[in-house]
């Protein structure tokens, strides 16, 4: 395997890991911004998320596990894209461009896993 391959495995892994313990250790702030976003029961999506960020990510780290730890990753990336960072409702024009900019974030992210989990195959 390539060392370049290891870097990015070990850096995406990583990504995913601390996003995941991120939504759990700072879940209280999560809920807020989703019970304003409208999410429907947003302390379990909250969590449900960051447990899908966390197994995502370690999957990759330990290359286990691969379609699902792919497969997670992308769900919660494309329907975040669409729920959380949903930019074209945003009023605010500082709000609007960050959550676009994460709307985009999102897709390309769940685009190259796409692509890494196709190359599994």
């Amino acid at each position: 395997m390539s060392p370049l391959f290891v870097i990015g495995q070990l850096v995406l892994g990583v990504y995913f890991v601390i996003s995941g313990l991120s939504h759990i250790t700072k879940a209280q702030g999560l809920i807020g911004y989703a019970t304003m976003k409208k999410i429907p029961m947003p302390a379990a999506a909250v969590y449900v998320s960051g447990l899908m960020l966390f197994l995502g990510g370690f999957g990759i780290l330990i290359q286990k596990y691969l379609p699902i730890s792919y497969g997670m990753l992308i769900a919660f990336l494309v329907i975040s894209a669409f729920t959380i960072h949903n930019y074209w409702k945003e009023t605010d024009a500082n709000m609007k461009m960050n959550s676009m900019i994460n709307f985009q974030k999102n897709l390309a992210i769940a685009a190259a896993l796409c692509m890494l989990w196709a190359l599994q195959s």
